[in-house]
């Protein structure tokens, strides 16, 4: 017969009981991959910046630009809303299409968003579609963005 009460738990236990399992370290793997493909994307502006860089507009002027998908957000540090800079062409300007990509995708995830923005597609002749963005090729970065997710894209 054993003296170790039911309800105490053994100590050697105790670190096992604190580790994540396969679902919490498929998240975290998921969140690190996102600040990944941000930081492979050039970063990312906060509001102020990013007011700047859009001709000193307001937050009220910024966040109608989130809301009305011309500019992509994704949550920050802080829960703070950054601006990915790869939605940005040379001049500061943010690139045309991307409402409609944005509509096209199946998805409003931000981070989703992005990544498929900055990482090559095969439908895009392995080109990221924000550089077809950059260089006025909405339709053919619309019609991969419809195809997401479909079977055999």
């Amino acid at each position: 017969m054993s003296n170790a009460s039911p309800l105490r738990a053994d100590p050697d236990d105790m670190a096992g009981a604190f580790a994540p399992d396969a679902r919490a370290r498929a998240i975290l793997r998921g969140q690190r991959m996102m600040r990944e493909d941000l930081r492979n994307a050039g970063g990312a502006f906060d509001l102020g910046e990013v007011s700047e860089v859009l001709g000193s507009i307001s937050r009220q002027a910024v966040d109608k630009k989130v809301r009305d998908g011309t500019l992509l957000a994704v949550p920050g540090p802080g829960n703070r809303r950054r601006y990915p800079t790869a939605q940005f062409d040379d001049d500061g300007q943010l690139v045309k299409g991307l409402r409609e990509v944005r509509a096209a995708l199946p998805t409003s995830n931000p981070w989703m968003i992005l990544n498929f923005l900055v990482n090559p597609d095969a439908m895009l002749d392995d080109q990221a579609p924000i550089a077809l963005l950059r260089e006025g090729r909405i339709d053919a970065v619309v019609e991969a963005a419809r195809r997401v997710g479909e079977q055999g894209s």
